[in-house]
């Protein structure tokens, strides 16, 4: 009778449970347990746990600790290999399915900035809860780029369009951006009229902005400034900031719609626009297609007054 061979002899073998390859996967693409819990929805100790059950299987370690992060040990780059490869394959699949789903009833994702979030998405989507009452959406607030073919999202208003031939997008407005301030400090400072006015005031950054090529005049502003009251990657705290008076800051010129804030009268010369993007292969899916049909209506009921740069500009309040 031949000898069972042993189980140290037999290679490592990663596809025992797909929820490893996720948290595996998950850390090695964010380079941390808490970024890793944060993109599955979890706790950072369910991530840890994981990965060293995963670890225990497979008789090797997997990442290495360093100042900047996890990083993949050499050991487990064949690993990392074999689990993209799942993933790939498993989304493939996750995406044929999503795009013959009939059923009415279930999550879908929706990707937006926080702003955006907040302010307009949320507030209109209770008429979509009183239509489709077994539809949840999950609205994911993020100023990272959501990967739609791994179904991190399954639709993304983004302000700029995608480049990838798979994704579908739509233009549905634009805004330009603005300078605000709250009465109360313009009562106290008065109102910039010019750019040039700015170095004499004070200066709520909202510092993710500078990332973006079409913010560069804003953040030469800063740049220049002398008096930063307050730095924030949180456009909800900056607009708070800006609220209760602490300094000047730019926004969406839509933002004033609910808001007592005054805007500046200077022209950044910044005009975004709005796409909503979805993936080719799961946007025919029967509830991703109802909320994307009703998300587009709403923008189209809402563009002239909020989303279009023709209509009547916000009146101009100076001090």
């Amino acid at each position: 009778m031949a000898a069972t061979p042993s189980r140290k002899n037999k290679a490592p073998n990663i596809l025992g449970d797909w929820d490893d390859v996720r948290f595996f996967l998950a850390v090695a693409k964010t380079g941390s347990f808490s970024a890793a819990a944060t993109q599955l929805n979890t706790k950072q100790t369910t991530v840890g746990r994981r990965i060293q059950a995963l670890e225990r299987r497979l008789g090797a370690k997997l990442f290495d600790r360093h100042r900047h992060g996890m990083e993949v040990t050499p050991a487990a780059r064949g690993v990392l290999m074999q689990a993209e490869s799942m993933m790939s394959n498993a989304t493939s699949i996750e995406r044929h399915l999503a795009g013959l789903d009939r059923e009415m009833a279930g999550i879908v994702r929706v990707a937006a900035t926080e702003g955006l979030a907040a302010t307009w998405l949320v507030p209109r989507l209770s008429e979509l809860r009183r239509l489709h009452a077994d539809i949840v959406v999950q609205v994911i607030v993020s100023d990272q780029v959501l990967d739609l073919a791994t179904r991190q999202a399954d639709l993304a208003i983004r302000y700029f369009r995608p480049t990838s031939n798979q994704l579908v997008a739509a233009r549905v407005g634009q805004f330009n951006m603005s300078i605000f301030a709250a009465p109360s400090y313009v009562e106290q400072y008065g109102l910039p009229q010019r750019l040039e006015d700015l170095t004499e005031h004070h200066i709520v950054d909202h510092t993710t902005l500078h990332s973006l090529p079409v913010m560069k005049v804003w953040s030469e502003v800063v740049e220049r400034s002398t008096s930063i009251v307050l730095r924030t990657n949180s456009s909800y705290a900056a607009l708070e900031a800006v609220k209760v008076g602490y300094g000047v800051s730019v926004f969406p010129d839509y933002i004033v719609k609910q808001l007592n804030i005054i805007r500046a009268p200077i022209d950044l010369n910044i005009t975004r626009d709005v796409w909503l993007v979805s993936h080719e292969e799961t946007n025919k899916g029967a509830r991703i297609r109802t909320v994307i049909d009703y998300v587009r209506e709403r923008f189209r009921q809402d563009e002239r007054e909020w989303f279009s740069l023709t209509p009547q500009r916000v009146a101009l309040v100076a001090s």
